[in-house]
């Protein structure tokens, strides 16, 4: 792949590298804090709190495919971090994937107009939801549990974090090059950069010079009328010697 250079500093291959590994730091960092707090501070606490949602829907945006990583190590993390058997590993990394699929709503719906309107970016979580909790249930059931039961407690469980992923893109939404697929936003950072360089003698050409009365005109200023004579060059009547 051809490197595109970011402020002549980094490659594009770069640039991408240190995007997800910095969204996958923040996930790790507060999947933990999440986990600590479960446990030790509101261990009877109902609801799950996780930016499974909100990180994978943000990367799944910017980088298309590559947004698997996130919901496949959440779904390890949390696992890890809960002590949890092998099973549960396999429903949560497994479920969680399925969020994948609202990529093709991009195919639908273009991510420009998507993000264009409010109602259009709630539409993308929500399908996101839906998936995740059809296939956390789906994967459970393949282990023994019953699929309506499993669902139900996964859709009460998992729905505040849906509401933080709505918020946060909705405010995201308003953000440039946010909520992009990055090559393109890359592409036409360095299009309209290219532009602002154009010379201003290039700029401008094609232009005509404008006279004084057109300027006047421009401005609605009165034009002064000049004083046509009679076509007789004086300098013939009077020579330089006579005057």
């Amino acid at each position: 792949m051809k490197k595109l250079n970011i402020n002549g500093v980094v490659s594009y291959n770069q640039y991408k590298l240190v995007d997800i590994l910095l969204f996958i730091v923040i996930m790790t960092a507060l999947e933990a804090l999440n986990v600590y707090a479960i446990q030790k501070l509101f261990p009877d606490m109902l609801f799950a709190v996780s930016l499974m949602f909100t990180v994978s829907l943000i990367v799944l945006v910017r980088w298309n495919w590559l947004a698997a990583i996130f919901p496949v190590l959440h779904g390890i993390l949390y696992s890890a971090f809960m002590g949890a058997q092998i099973e549960t590993y396999v429903v949560y990394a497994v479920g969680n994937a399925f969020i994948l699929l609202s990529w093709f709503i991009f195919k639908v719906i273009p991510k420009e107009k998507l993000f264009s309107k409010w109602y259009l970016v709630i539409i993308y979580p929500i399908i996101a939801f839906v998936l995740v909790i059809f296939g956390r249930s789906a994967v459970a059931a393949c282990f023994g549990n019953e699929f309506i039961p499993y669902l139900g407690n996964t859709f009460f469980t998992e729905s505040l974090n849906i509401v933080f992923a709505i918020i946060a893109l909705l405010i995201l939404s308003r953000l440039e090059g946010l909520l992009e697929d990055q090559k393109t936003y890359l592409k036409r950072v360095a299009r309209e950069r290219e532009e602002a360089k154009t010379p201003k003698e290039e700029a401008w050409a094609g232009y005509t010079e404008l006279d004084e009365d057109e300027l006047r005109r421009l401005h609605d200023l009165p034009v002064i009328e000049k004083e046509e004579g009679d076509g007789i060059d004086m300098r013939d009547e009077y020579p330089p010697e006579s005057r």
